[in-house]
């Protein structure tokens, strides 16, 4: 943000030189990124009015001067402005001054005739850009005097405004803070609205107003102004609209940007004549459809965005540029200028989305205050009245969703003596707050009650205010106190601890870690995950819209992982992430400790054959899951069906250990991976870390590898399909016969034909060893026999 001192001097007085200025400002918060002088015009350049202006004998564009420089004779001056007309008063660098990189100025003959001086630009004198024409300096300016003295030596700060102070993207802005920190509040002087003409019409009499999308847009204010001459605005207008890096257009559209400089409150001044229906309809755009902006531009828009429209098309993108069809022009007599709030959220997505970034933009982006909208307009129809020669239509069209209800904010002494470390009073607090333009409501000795007007959105809560009394206080005011240590609890109630064996453990695994921000859009967060958007804990001022919340679920930043792979080629991953998740709970939002795995294409791509060919299935996931639980010595698990949005009907199960559940995976949904173009299925696990370290952990014991044989048996049944394999190990396992050691199923077989409908055949393989001895033939088939026995009792089966 570029500020003009000699203009931040029309609104507040400055106690000290510039470099003191950016010293005091800085120690309160607000970095300088330059500053640079301006208006430093070199010594023998006088302000001449030309007297009269002939054709060059021996060239078209050349013109001879002869101007008076309040030296006794005219002087004469070729020139090759077009700009250079008799009676216009303008700067003379005189014979022997030195103007930028050395250019010394001396009698010359150009195409056969003497010139005496050379008539300057505005970029010749280092006061702009503009090098059209000769800069034109007030009528008033005395002839002969040096043009330094007319137009005055002005230093512009260039300001670093973080994105939550959008108040200090203006000259007022920046003053009120001068006014704040120099602990003089009394000498900030808001800008006058001058008295014009205003019409006996009311503006409302001419001109409509229609807000369709009161959510992006909250108010709307339109003035008009007609009988206006369009021309050039005043010389002291440009010279502070050139110090700040803008370019002056015409007067009309120069009011705009400055009074956008000055309050900021970005402004758009329309051609009424050129509006059809003199309508403006603020409404979401129609999608695909298309508007010519006035940088000539072409864009295709989204019902994402929002448009200014007529009663026929678009004539604006709102917040962000004016379109062609309606600017102002030469031929322009009427004038409808808007002043508006739009959500900084919808502003900084259609300004992404597009590529388009403004000065309007940049600052709707940040937020402008609600209030400021009517003062702006004010203003700035005010304004274009005094110097295009207008006359005011009565009142304005003023269409508010909700007024503005400023919130009050209580800021207790003894917490604000707490968190600065010194001790304030109330009274001191409320002088703080009154230096900073915060209205006061209520005072007692325990608290100050501050209203916090619009211009100051960033004060939502009571540390808000603290700080803001620290920066007034100063914080190398603040004594240093030692930092005092205080004795922590075990290390096994450290969670950091066991989230990095978790994490280490998944890498033994042989996964690769992943790593993805915690901010994500709204679609990103809701989609397959369960959770719906009251739930999301959303930023009140996000950055762009996909970063608007924080991540319910680690599922849709492992699957923009998946998607950044396959796009480039990588089809085989096992990936996982550990980090949080947020989700709205009864009161305060609640944070979660989340793994997520993810499997997809070939395990063994280094392999050949059979074996490299092989992909990811549903039970790769199964067994890596129970293999990390059994590692970390957790019991009994237990795997049930499950139904989740993120997974495909039938492929997904959870496991249950202790009576919770602590993972669910499954083969991720079509609808999650369109658009991916994924060659293998794609397997996805979200396991709960708090519930899992929850757990007991049993105490580990070693065992020596055991000394005797194991024998195995089979078991082949036919049950019904609806009977689980879970419920069949159960059943085993029910038996308690204490040699069988392990239980693997090995064959399903399914045939209406052979074993009727909605019968299946199961075949598992039961290991039996004892540890003391060697198990004889008899006494496993005695002890196969019985558990065949208890496990036909439990369930309905039948042995084949």
């Amino acid at each position: 943000m570029k500020t003009s001192v000699k203009w931040l001097r029309n609104y507040v007085d400055i106690p000290w030189d510039v470099r003191g200025l950016t010293q005091a400002l800085t120690l309160a918060g607000l970095e300088v990124e330059g500053i640079e002088a301006v208006g430093a015009i070199p010594e023998g350049v006088v302000v001449a009015e030309i007297l009269s202006r002939e054709r060059h004998p021996n060239a078209d564009r050349l013109s001879v001067c002869l101007v008076d420089a309040g030296a006794g004779e005219p002087l004469r001056v070729v020139c090759g402005a077009p700009n250079c007309d008799a009676g216009a008063k303008v700067p003379l660098a005189t014979v022997g001054t030195v103007l930028g990189e050395g250019m010394k100025i001396g009698r010359t003959k150009l195409r056969g005739v003497e010139s005496s001086g050379m008539l300057c630009s505005a970029r010749e004198l280092g006061l702009g850009a503009d090098h059209s024409g000769l800069l034109h300096l007030p009528s008033a300016a005395p002839v002969g005097r040096p043009v330094a003295e007319v137009l005055g030596a002005d230093t512009v700060v260039d300001w670093e405004v973080t994105p939550n102070r959008p108040d200090w993207l203006s000259h007022l802005g920046i003053a009120r803070e001068i006014a704040a920190v120099s602990g003089r509040p009394e000498s900030l002087r808001l800008p006058e609205i001058a008295r014009v003409p205003v019409s006996g019409t009311a503006a409302a009499e001419v001109a409509a107003v229609r807000v369709e999308a009161p959510d992006l847009c909250p108010r709307y204010i339109a003035r008009v102004i007609r009988g206006v001459r369009i021309g050039p605005s005043p010389e002291w207008m440009q010279s502070a609209l050139r110090a700040v890096g803008l370019r002056p257009i015409n007067n009309v559209v120069d009011v705009t940007n400055y009074v956008m400089m000055e309050c900021g409150q970005p402004l758009h001044a329309f051609d009424y004549d050129r509006l059809a229906g003199h309508t403006i309809v603020v409404r979401r755009a129609r999608e695909g459809e298309v508007i010519t902006l006035l940088d000539g531009s072409e864009r295709k828009l989204t019902s994402e965005s929002l448009l200014i429209a007529d009663a026929e098309r678009g004539v604006a993108l709102a917040g962000v540029m004016g379109g062609q069809n309606s600017e102002i022009g030469e031929g322009t007599t009427t004038v409808l200028l808007e002043s508006a709030v739009f959500r900084p959220a919808s502003i900084r997505a259609t300004a992404r989305a597009l590529g388009v970034s403004t000065d309007s933009s940049y600052r709707f982006e940040r937020g402008v205050g609600f209030d400021l909208c009517e003062f702006a307009s004010a203003r700035a129809a005010a304004l274009i009245g005094e110097l295009g020669g207008g006359e005011l239509l009565g009142g304005a069209i003023d269409v508010c969703a909700a007024p503005y209800r400023p919130p009050v904010v209580r800021c207790r002494v003894r917490r604000a003596c707490d968190l600065l470390g010194i001790e304030v009073s109330a009274d001191d607090l409320a002088g703080f707050f009154t230096r900073l333009a915060l209205p006061v409501v209520g005072k007692d000795a325990d608290a100050v009650d501050v209203s916090v007007p619009s211009f100051r959105l960033d004060l939502e809560r009571e540390a808000d205010l603290i700080e803001e009394v620290a920066r007034l206080y100063g914080l190398d005011n603040i004594p240093e106190v030692p930092a005092t240590a205080q004795v922590g609890g075990p290390r096994s109630a450290d969670t950091h601890y066991a989230t990095e064996a978790a994490r280490g453990q998944l890498l033994g695994l042989g996964l690769t870690e992943a790593m993805n921000y915690s901010l994500m859009g709204v679609k990103a967060a809701v989609a397959g995950t369960g959770v719906a958007e009251s739930e999301l804990v959303c930023l009140s001022n996000p950055i762009s819209a996909e970063g608007a919340c924080l991540r319910p679920s680690l599922l849709p930043g492992i699957l923009q992982n998946l998607a950044h792979n396959i796009a480039h080629q990588t089809h085989d991953l096992a990936l996982f992430e550990v980090g949080r998740a947020i989700v709205h709970a009864p009161g305060v939002p609640e944070e979660r400790s989340q793994a997520a795995i993810l499997l997809t294409g070939r395990p063994h791509p280094e392999r050949f054959g059979g074996e490299r060919a092989a992909v990811y299935d549903f039970y790769d996931m199964k067994g890596l899951l129970e293999g990390w639980l059994g590692a970390r010595g957790v019991g009994t698990v237990e795997c049930r069906p499950l139904s989740h949005p993120a997974f495909k009907a039938g492929q997904a199960a959870e496991l249950v250990a202790g009576g919770v559940s602590v993972a669910q995976f499954g083969e991720v949904s079509a609808e999650l991976t369109a658009g991916m173009r994924a060659v293998h299925p794609v397997f996805v696990a979200l396991v709960e870390l708090d519930r899992l370290m929850a757990l007991p952990e049993p105490e580990r014991r070693f065992a020596a590898l055991p000394q005797f044989p194991s024998t195995a048996r089979d078991i082949s049944m036919v049950a019904p399909a609806a009977l689980s394999h879970q419920a069949i190990v159960d059943g085993i396992r029910a038996a308690r016969e204490p040699w069988v050691e392990v239980i693997e199923l090995f064959d399903v077989f399914e045939d209406e034909k052979v074993l009727g409908k909605g019968r299946r055949s199961l075949a598992y393989s039961l290991t039996y060893r004892d540890r003391t001895r060697t198990l004889t033939d008899d006494e496993v088939n005695a002890a196969h026999e019985r558990l065949k026995a208890d496990l036909a009792k439990r369930l309905p089966v039948e042995y084949r």
